[in-house]
């Protein structure tokens, strides 16, 4: 078995996450306050072209950190020992975020007595947060299913493939007619889902397998000192090879599949922007090596605090806290200079809470055990006694 890495954090991952938390803020409010004139133009298509590598970046990204943390924690993950319940409680925690950002209104009386069928349906839905927890626990199950690092890898690699391949037949069948609705809604984007396993768990795989394939560079750095930069020199290569194999694919899946939709899930698609989020990578490591990040960086402390950042814009863009929301507040009457100052405003505002909950979290554990009580008591009475 590896022996453990040291508890260090692996900067460029950290910067592939922030990057995808800061254009992920902008894409958010585009989308929520853009005239609809606006987005119909062809700049916009490109702003969105670019918006679309996003939650990519940020499954990628999740991928890499699964392998860095399960290489330090193995022994005590084979062993059913106490960080594998604390793992498997984070990603039940983070599913539950996800849930709960897409409770129809944040109020009990609400909730209990005038949510329709509809609202939870659309509760039910796979966001990011439900397809990263749901990937995670799939991972994790199948490395206590398999038993060893090198193993669970080999053994990803068919089923990253599998995925991709198979997501334009499962976006063939409706789930909901053979399946319980939270279950069925992980497989396609038929009905709510925005991020479905298919096919958005295989840009997380491919993160671990990219993150694993590092972590083994990095073992061999004492015998060859250009173990880690000739493997993200191929990370570089293999994502050119994804994009021209994008184009190969696209006209001979055109014909092979008998529901086929390019933008939403087919294989050429998916190869395109899993191979450019490999080179962002890639070339966020090379600017690590050589530039070094800096701990005051503000990319690097986004995505350190990735999900207090994402959960929290989400909640003052898209959240209905009483009769008051953002969106119909604002109803896409924005041009182009006041989504960016809205964006520029929601930004400084997600980087001060990202940078006073990291020092929060390196307080005494007294005060963080307040804090955390704090802020739950405070949901905890605006759910039971906030305007309706």
């Amino acid at each position: 078995m590896q022996q453990p890495s040291p508890k260090k954090r692996i900067e460029f991952i950290d910067l592939l996450r922030g990057w995808a938390v800061i254009v992920m803020i902008q894409t958010h409010v585009f989308n929520a306050t853009l005239t609809p004139a606006t987005t119909g133009s062809g700049f916009f298509e490109v702003i969105r072209f670019i918006d679309g590598l996003v939650a990519p970046s940020f499954l990628f990204a999740s991928g890499m950190a699964y392998a860095v943390t399960t290489r330090r924690k193995m022994a005590d993950y084979l062993s059913f020992g106490t960080p594998l319940v604390r793992q498997v409680g984070r990603l039940l925690f983070i599913m539950l975020i996800g849930y709960s950002l897409h409770i129809p209104r944040f109020n009990y009386y609400h909730l209990r007595y005038e949510a329709g069928a509809t609202a939870w349906q659309v509760f039910w839905q796979s966001d990011v947060l439900q397809c990263i927890a749901a990937s995670l626990l799939f991972l994790q199950a199948m490395l206590l299913v398999l038993r060893s690092e090198t193993r669970l890898y080999r053994t990803m690699i068919g089923v990253t493939a599998a995925v991709v391949l198979a997501t334009p037949l499962v976006w063939g069948q409706d789930f909901w007619q053979v399946m319980p609705v939270p279950l069925a809604s992980f497989m396609n984007g038929l009905h709510f889902s925005l991020f479905p396993l298919f096919p958005w768990s295989a840009f997380l795989f491919a993160g671990a397998l990219t993150g694993y394939y590092y972590l083994r560079a990095r073992d061999e750095q004492e015998r060859l000192p250009d173990a880690v930069p000739t493997m993200m020199k191929r990370a570089l290569l293999a994502g050119a090879a994804c994009i021209a194999l994008s184009f190969v694919l696209h006209p001979l899946a055109e014909r092979i599949y008998p529901t086929y939709d390019y933008w939403k899930f087919s294989p050429s698609f998916y190869l395109l922007r899993l191979g450019l989020v490999m080179l962002l990578c890639g070339g966020l490591y090379f600017y690590e090596n050589r530039a070094g990040v800096s701990a005051r960086s503000v990319v690097a402390l986004m995505g350190r605090e990735s999900l207090l950042v994402y959960t929290t814009h989400l909640l003052l863009v898209y959240g209905k806290f009483g009769p008051f929301t953002f969106t119909d507040r604002v109803h896409q009457s924005f041009t182009y200079p006041g989504a960016i100052l809205t964006t520029l405003v929601l930004f400084l505002l997600m980087y001060a809470l990202a940078l006073v909950w990291s020092r929060i979290k390196t307080s005494p554990p007294p005060w963080k055990r307040a804090t955390q009580l704090v802020v739950l008591g405070c949901f905890v009475l605006v759910f039971f006694f906030g305007p309706n």
